[in-house]
């Protein structure tokens, strides 16, 4: 399985990116740097301004991600910490022979999407790490190429959106309709501080308004997602 690899980095961040690539080149992997921290210009880095938030950091790693050489793109945020990247990898690719998921993610430590609020119990799976979410926390995901092609089908247009609050629930819903399992492992927790340093209020009326922007069977999955409905998303894997 090839993983294609992006670190998100902005202001604050550039330390944390530092260490990130180390940890992965030490493993043999180059990830790609999505700059959004104009007192740091690196020309190995992709400098997309500071004026740009996640929208505009995602839209430039889906832009470069090359789905005729990788199976899925891993993003993760300059803030997100962890010290054995490896196990990552190695288990993204275990459980995509095994399960076929759309998502696969780890557990964060600081995020809403907390297991009360997205763990589906009725999905059975036999490994007691493992749970079908309804969405993962986009801190730190790993999205398979094929949910990618299906979000690009639907031609959603994320632009309008600068903070990025829904693009995950997005692609959670696309997964979960076309039977792709959306999974949280958790034996794998990634330290990220809490707190946003964006407006909250921002966010969640650009939320809605995606929502609002959606073809009706998207905007069906995404309410299941985003109002606690999760039980509802089985049906999408009995059909």
């Amino acid at each position: 399985m090839n993983i294609q690899t992006f670190i998100f980095n902005w202001r604050g961040q550039y330390q944390n990116t530092l260490q990130k690539i180390e940890q992965l080149r030490s493993l043999g992997i180059k990830p790609e740097i999505i700059n959004s921290d104009d007192n740091h210009i690196n020309l190995d880095w992709h400098n997309i301004g500071e004026h740009s938030y996640f929208t505009n950091q995602m839209l430039k790693a889906l832009e470069l991600f090359d789905a005729s050489k990788s199976d899925a793109l891993f993003h993760i945020q300059a803030d997100a910490s962890f010290d054995k990247w490896e196990d990552i990898y190695n288990s993204a690719e275990m459980y995509l022979d095994k399960y076929k998921w759309g998502i696969y993610a780890p557990n964060v430590d600081h995020t809403y999407h907390k297991a009360h609020r997205v763990d589906i119990d009725g999905f059975k799976i036999p490994e007691e790490n493992l749970k079908l979410v309804s969405n993962t926390d986009c801190t730190c995901w790993i999205i398979h190429k094929d949910i990618i092609n299906e979000v690009a089908k639907r031609n959603i247009n994320f632009k309008p959106y600068k903070i990025g609050w829904g693009i995950d629930v997005t692609y959670s819903a696309l997964s979960h309709m076309t039977k792709r399992p959306v999974l949280r492992d958790y034996r794998f927790t990634i330290d990220h501080p809490a707190g946003t340093n964006y407006s909250v209020a921002q966010g969640t009326q650009e939320q809605r308004a995606l929502h609002e922007s959606l073809p009706d069977d998207i905007k069906l999955a995404f309410s299941y997602i985003s109002s606690g409905d999760r039980n509802m998303l089985l049906q999408y894997y009995s059909k």
